[in-house]
């Protein structure tokens, strides 16, 4: 080669390499700045660097991807879309990783409430994309749980059901129609409602809420037998929601005049699952055959074996009875003591992101699985 060439070539490379670094050396420094703010307890202003300064680069769009999800967990939702639309915009992106920034900004909406734009957005990439379709479902499928649009939820998750890996939609579309049978039995249609229950057994023939709402149906239609039949079946499909059954069994059982019948059974469930509800029940029955007496004894027992505050409530309720003078006043206030402690706590816990409530639900309000919230056992729960 000339020896007019090397020189510039030498020059060019000098300049390219130069730019280069430069650019790194830039990119360095705003991770940099993100990074010290993050350690400085600042995270608003390492958002604000990070957002505002970095390149949107193929080699930096994970990043982005995961400053945009955690965005989103912190509820800042209008920076999430900014940082997935700024990706879609600027950079160079396959089908695949399109895609998948496309699918986190149909996530911002639906967390946003923009139930239209998740919608449109996650039909459409479902259509587009047949490889990815499944992702794309998912998403929809949130926005019809959120519009109670049960029919279209159960439509959308059996073509998730026909994806790989789709045969665990098959409990969450048992809990769907669950929710049009307690539309059907709201409106006294007991013939749809069983419909509704018949569909739902055949995509999770375990799932106890069937059981509860078989058992709703035939209290209300008048057959107190068949209530029972369904509603002691929870005992074995899952012990845990025995006690949501007890308040339709004990009516039953007052239909029936079978007392006993429904003593055995409740001597059963407290060897399966010794709650404080399966306790107050079959206290009510003692008391009822045997009398206060021997009520206090059974619950003074139990409060041995499994102490929790509803039963010592309970256990001082009995002794306030035959109280009285200075004794019954400390009983009162140990009682209000007590009844202070339980007053703000929650009795349900979801298994699955630990959120807590005072009524039962079956779908969960934080992370949207079905069938994870239960009661609460310990001394102040169950």
């Amino acid at each position: 080669m000339s020896d007019w060439l090397v020189l510039p070539l030498i020059l060019l490379a000098i300049a390219i390499g130069w730019a280069l670094g430069r650019r790194e050396r830039k990119r360095s420094r705003y991770y940099e700045m993100g990074l010290r703010h993050l350690l400085n307890d600042e995270p608003d202003e390492a958002v604000a660097t990070l957002v505002t300064e970095l390149d949107v680069e193929t080699d930096s769009i994970d990043t982005h991807l995961a400053l945009g999800g955690l965005l989103r967990r912190r509820g800042e939702l209008e920076k999430a879309v900014f940082v997935h639309e700024n990706v879609l915009s600027r950079a160079r992106l396959d089908r695949a990783t399109r895609h998948e920034v496309q699918i986190e900004l149909a996530r911002d909406y639906l967390q946003a409430g923009l139930l239209d734009r998740a919608e449109t957005m996650s039909v459409a990439l479902a259509e587009e994309n047949p490889e990815y379709r499944s992702d794309s479902l998912k998403v929809t499928l949130q926005v019809y749980e959120q519009e109670r649009d049960w029919h279209r939820a159960i439509e959308t998750a059996k073509q998730i059901t026909g994806d790989d890996g789709g045969t665990s939609i098959e409990p969450s579309i048992s809990h769907y129609w669950c929710e049009l049978a307690e539309l059907s039995l709201a409106n006294h249609d007991f013939v749809a409602a069983s419909s509704h229950l018949t569909q739902a057994i055949g995509h999770d023939a375990r799932n106890p809420r069937v059981s509860l709402l078989q058992g709703a149906v035939a209290l209300k239609s008048g057959d107190a037998e068949a209530a029972i039949h369904f509603l002691e079946r929870v005992l074995d499909q899952d012990p845990g929601y025995v006690s949501e059954s007890l308040l339709s069994l004990e009516q039953a059982h007052e239909q029936l005049g079978s007392g006993e019948r429904y003593r055995t059974y409740l001597e059963r469930c407290l060897d399966r699952d010794p709650s404080i509800s399966v306790v107050l029940a079959l206290g009510r029955v003692i008391q009822s055959s045997e009398g206060d007496t021997a009520l206090a004894r059974f619950i003074a027992n139990q409060m041995q074996k499994n102490p929790t505050l509803r039963g010592f409530i309970e256990l001082i309720d009995l002794n306030l009875i035959a109280a009285e003078g200075a004794l019954k006043q400390n009983l009162e206030l140990l009682k209000q003591f007590a009844e202070r402690l339980i007053v703000d706590k929650s009795t349900y816990r979801c298994g699955s992101c630990g959120f807590e409530g005072k009524r039962m639900r079956w779908h969960c309000p934080s992370c949207r699985n079905w069938a994870s919230i239960r009661p609460i056992i310990g001394i102040e729960g169950d």
